[in-house]
């Protein structure tokens, strides 16, 4: 097994927004000086991320190899799935709150806490399913401070993809955007059985048509983390490739 050659740290923040205090999961590179600004990646299910999708040691390996350029990472914690339903799903009652703390305080905090370039454009979210949703949703809301997607299988509701088309606001966004080809029946928790494949090759025609810096890719799999996690080197390399 790989030694990494960056650092993972336990950290928390309290949200005024969400009237709790928060877990974190943070990576910094190999590198990693105070004395150099970073751009940096917010990842939602920073749990999953970390342990199940290997986001930290396929960053560690690429900015070793000089392949990327280093960047933050900071894995969000949730407390399960109720927790995350309140907080990623459009009609759970802590969605809300969850968006706004999002961009009004951890970002400040992560620029408090470690040199960061202080742009938009240097501030990346990445999600899968929900977690993909609740970026894309707040790159629409904060634009200018979320300047960057990975968006792995996400939800996309119809709602949302028409605030997308309706937009003049997301021409700066480089988004990275993937899809199974197996996802057109996918039993979610609930049990509910939804199509992801469909609304995805939608929102792609739409992101086509703005003309933004944008990668998409179909793979041959379905709704799982061992899908993901394969797709996270490209989707990093086309993010922050020098």
């Amino acid at each position: 097994m790989a030694i990494l050659q960056g650092k993972i740290e336990d950290r928390s923040l309290y949200s005024a927004q969400l009237n709790e205090e928060i877990e974190l999961f943070v990576y910094l590179p190999p590198k990693y000086s105070t004395l150099i600004k970073y751009p940096v990646l917010i990842a939602q299910d920073g749990r999953d991320y970390f342990q199940l999708g290997k986001l930290a040691k396929t960053a560690d390996r690429l900015m070793t190899d000089e392949s990327i350029r280093e960047f933050i990472l900071i894995g969000v914690l949730h407390k399960g799935i109720d927790d995350r339903n309140r907080k990623y799903r459009p009609e759970g009652d802590k969605h809300d709150a969850y968006l706004k703390f999002l961009a009004h305080e951890l970002v400040p905090w992560i620029s408090k806490e470690f040199n960061t370039l202080m742009l938009g454009g240097s501030t990346a979210l990445i999600g899968d399913s929900l977690g993909g949703y609740i970026s894309l949703k707040a790159a629409t809301l904060y634009p200018h401070t979320f300047g960057k997607l990975i968006l792995q299988s996400p939800y996309v509701p119809e709602v949302l993809m028409e605030e997308i088309k309706s937009s003049d606001k997301m021409q700066t966004i480089q988004i990275y955007q993937s899809i199974g080809t197996e996802e057109s029946a996918f039993k979610v928790p609930s049990g509910e059985v939804k199509n992801f494949l469909d609304p995805n090759r939608k929102l792609h025609q739409i992101l086509t048509d703005k003309n933004l810096h944008y990668e998409y890719k179909e793979f041959q799999g379905g709704h799982l983390w061992a899908h993901w996690q394969h797709d996270i080197e490209p989707a990093l390399i086309f993010m922050f490739q020098d």
